[in-house]
């Protein structure tokens, strides 16, 4: 049975909303497609996924988008998150690409793959507010000999304060079950 949950901070719409930076490669996309089933399936809000992205290789720009409201609220849109109240940044070289920090509310939660201090990645950044956190997600998936999108997804989770972890690793769980036991 879904268990109920209340949304942090929604926006004026009604909506937590997620942007979720990335190249391709590094599975933003499947991440914001997990995150957005473990919150409708397993936290019983209503929400929606949906991803950009160029030509179908490694290294092109991602951007994935996880749109969530409560469950009296329907999710009709698919455009583009631009005022996310969380932003995961799933490579820290895209801190140098314009428009990757667009958008943010002085209180966003920012999440950074780096292996940089968070003094480092806040001046990087030029981040004057809001919460930052930072994970080496390479050196965690390295270690636990998964991939960096399973490692942003805890760092996610923890961020924003509100998600199950334990539905998020569900769902995971669930999703690959079959092709890896």
């Amino acid at each position: 049975m879904a268990r109920r949950v209340r949304l942090p901070k929604a926006n004026d719409l009604g909506f937590y909303e997620m942007r979720f930076e990335s190249v391709g490669g590094l599975g933003a996309n499947l991440a914001g497609q997990l995150l957005a089933q473990a919150l409708v399936v397993n936290q019983g809000l209503n929400g929606a996924h949906f991803s950009s992205y160029g030509s179908e290789k490694k290294g092109s720009p991602v951007k994935s988008y996880v749109r969530i409201c409560l469950p009296e609220q329907e999710v009709r849109s698919s455009s583009p998150v631009e005022r996310p109240q969380l932003l995961a940044v799933f490579h820290h070289c895209l801190l140098k690409v314009e428009g990757v920090l667009a958008g943010l509310y002085p209180d966003s939660i920012v999440v950074i793959n780096s292996p940089d201090s968070v003094d480092e990645v806040r001046d990087l950044a030029k981040l004057p507010s809001g919460t930052l956190g930072v994970v080496d997600a390479l050196a965690i998936a390295v270690e636990e000999n998964t991939r960096i999108n399973t490692a942003m997804l805890g760092a996610i989770t923890r961020a924003a304060g509100f998600i199950d972890a334990g539905a998020v690793r569900q769902t995971i769980a669930d999703s690959f079950k079959a092709k890896y036991p």
